[in-house]
């Protein structure tokens, strides 16, 4: 069975994001569809991951009422391993995530760990926050291919449950960063007063790079006490680099937080965060192809890191935004090479401090060393104090 180049690798990876995939009957039969499920944390409409040749990790929606017509099938081998295949393209090997004890692991207040946190790759993804004070902010997460963030059994979860997750992560699944998702908690600090002490309590307890989802404040200075707290990578979503656009997919967020408030975080940010530290999402249907390759050049050459992401309305999300198309692969592949440029002319391309990569050719295999959390330290330390002096 030949391995895939990397270049088909990377076509693959989007195809598989843009299409989803069918269940063989022998899957269906052995039960692979309840483990796949079970696997991204419960439910399948949400996606799961799929490892292809060379480790990458890519997020798959395997929803019958999405992937009805995805040529892409998964099937048991004559071996028993799960293979891909493709009436052109023949069979690829590939394989799940074991995350099953780190799911099963539970905190001292007795809550599976599962319900708190899913395991993408080394990335570890969290959201410590219900939406309170009456404010339901939009969270498009399901057209993105992110893990799905289960309706909070009370209003957040507690510092020391955040903890036990991230450790039982670390020892169980191989997660080695922390991704905090609090860009539905609308606050005028930007989330830092309610952040910082579960950045502050993972430092502590693990040797782990944290990244945050947020909306920006509304004073963008205050981006740097975000980064004082402990925030090694920050990431404001404009889902669309035209306001209207953007305001299509997110009505009510658009009422509370203007594109311009996020243009400006995500500014202040760059000043201040480690090159290659700040990103923005931007989801491809909601607006011309066109703008978003202008939007790219532009959001490289201020710090920015564009990440692509996909319009995906899964089965029960249709309704929420009408507006939108899916965008073929061809031309999302044209665009990923032109964003691999602009990243590499701007030195954001290879850099020691990332984001959480929730882009649409899947989850980048990105392991910082001792050195690179020792610069985020130090580089940390100096910036705020050159800031702040």
């Amino acid at each position: 069975m030949a391995v895939p180049a990397a270049a088909e690798v990377a076509a693959l990876r989007l195809d598989l994001t843009n299409q989803g995939v069918r269940l063989g009957d022998d899957v269906i039969a052995a039960g692979f569809d309840l483990a796949l499920a079970s696997a991204g944390n419960g439910n399948a409409s949400e996606g799961v991951d799929l490892i292809l040749p060379g480790g990458w990790c890519t997020n798959v929606c395997i929803a019958p009422g999405y992937a009805r017509t995805s040529p892409y099938v998964l099937a048991l081998g004559s071996s028993g391993a799960l293979e891909l295949r493709h009436p052109r393209h023949g069979i690829v090997p590939v394989s799940v995530p074991d995350t099953a004890r780190f799911r099963h692991e539970r905190t001292h207040s007795g809550v599976s760990c599962g319900d708190i946190g899913a395991v993408h790759g080394r990335w570890l993804v969290m959201s410590p926050f219900a939406a309170r004070d009456g404010v339901q902010l939009d969270r498009p997460r399901r057209f993105l291919g992110l893990p799905p963030l289960r309706p909070l059994q009370k209003g957040q979860w507690t510092v020391d449950e955040v903890v036990a997750c991230a450790e039982a992560a670390w020892a169980h699944a191989g997660a080695r960063l922390v991704h905090l998702e609090a860009s539905h908690l609308l606050r005028d600090d930007g989330g830092v007063a309610d952040l910082s002490p579960y950045i502050s309590a993972l430092k502590r307890a693990l040797p782990t790079l944290v990244s945050v989802s947020a909306l920006p404040p509304i004073d963008a200075s205050q981006t740097l006490a975000l980064y004082a707290a402990g925030c090694d990578s920050i990431s404001y979503h404009l889902l669309a680099f035209d306001a209207a656009a953007a305001a299509e997919v997110a009505p009510i967020r658009s009422r509370f937080v203007s594109h311009d408030r996020l243009m400006n975080g995500l500014r202040a940010a760059a000043r201040v965060f480690p090159r290659g530290a700040v990103s923005t999402d931007l989801l491809l249907g909601l607006e011309p192809l066109e703008h978003v390759s202008a939007a790219l050049p532009k959001l490289s050459a201020e710090g920015i890191v564009p990440n692509l992401a996909l319009f995906r309305p899964l089965p029960g999300g249709e309704d929420d935004v009408p507006a939108g198309t899916l965008v073929p692969t061809e031309p999302i592949l044209a665009l990923r090479a032109e964003r691999g440029d602009h990243l590499r002319a701007h030195g954001l391309w290879h850099s020691r401090v990332r984001g959480f990569p929730r882009t649409l050719w899947g989850f980048e295999p990105y392991l910082p060393s001792f050195i690179d959390r020792a610069y985020a330290a130090m580089r940390r330390s100096l910036r705020v104090k050159a800031v702040t002096t």
